[in-house]
């Protein structure tokens, strides 16, 4: 028996009448359940009953049509199920995007592989701490200014082509992301890719609040991919938002035992930390 490779990406199947994500008994128990709604809303009349007309309606046409948009989100896609099976997760979040920029791939590679550069890049992200050898405290502000921290350990790159972070141990949400490198066709440059997974916890309730969250993670990777795109090809990122009052720039702060004694000279610039 052949082997099956390694599934790399896939696109999610939207249920249609003609293509139904509900199986038959599913099917037959909604078609029930609506037929008892309408019955008995009709039965009752005034604004206990249309309610109930109302449900079972809904519920009727998803018995007919054989699509439930419900079940459809808290379905994980099949490169998520591949994805747990090879992580032993017990639930997955991923998105992924990918962009090709016009430089070749050592350059596109030392740049990312600079935490500095990427977090500078990130207008939410304002200070990125080197805590270990291989481990960085990305802090951000979130909504009502509250602060939001993220510790990740960052695996050993693998000849220009990938890099690899995962959540610290003992961070409480379990986070996998990868940066994939390779040669664009013709010559074009280099092509990059993210994949970003999260383990969401809580179960059917976790993985539907992160796939929420996910709409705006994914437009975030997009950003963030097509800043390193313009960084690189045009040596600056263009934006038409004007810079709020009292914003910060990003500060990268290197561990204390790698840092060096700062000067006595107060117009001097410290040399624990800086603006990327």
């Amino acid at each position: 028996m052949t082997e099956r490779p390694p599934l790399v990406a896939s696109r999610a199947a939207v249920p249609s009448p003609s293509r139904p994500n509900l199986g038959t008994p599913e099917r037959a128990v909604s078609l029930l359940a609506g037929t008892l709604l309408i019955a008995n809303g009709l039965r009752q009349r005034g604004l206990r009953g249309w309610p109930q007309v109302l449900l079972g309606a809904c519920a009727a046409w998803r018995a007919y049509s054989g699509v439930c948009r419900v079940k459809q989100a808290l379905t994980h896609s099949p490169f998520e199920r591949a994805f747990e099976q090879n992580r032993g997760w017990d639930s997955s979040k991923v998105i992924s995007r990918s962009i090709t920029v016009g430089k070749p791939r050592e350059e596109v590679f030392a740049f990312c592989r600079n935490p500095a550069n990427l977090g500078a890049l990130v207008p939410w992200v304002d200070t990125i701490e080197q805590t270990g050898e291989r481990t960085y405290r990305w802090v951000a502000h979130g909504p009502r200014d509250k602060t939001l921290h993220c510790d990740l350990e960052q695996s050993e790159p693998k000849e220009g082509r990938k890099l690899h972070w995962l959540a610290a141990p003992g961070t409480r949400f379990k986070h996998d992301i990868q940066m994939h490198f390779s040669d664009a066709p013709t010559g074009r440059g280099t092509q990059i890719k993210i994949i970003v997974a999260c383990q969401p916890s809580f179960g059917a309730a976790g993985y539907a609040l992160a796939a929420a969250i996910s709409k705006f993670s994914d437009k975030a990777l997009l950003y963030l991919l097509r800043s390193i795109k313009q960084q690189l090809e045009t040596g600056e990122v263009m934006t038409n938002r004007i810079r709020p009052h009292g914003e910060k720039d990003l500060l990268f702060i290197h561990p204390p035992s790698a840092a060096t004694p700062a000067s006595t000279d107060p117009s001097s610039t410290p040399l624990n930390g800086g603006i990327a």
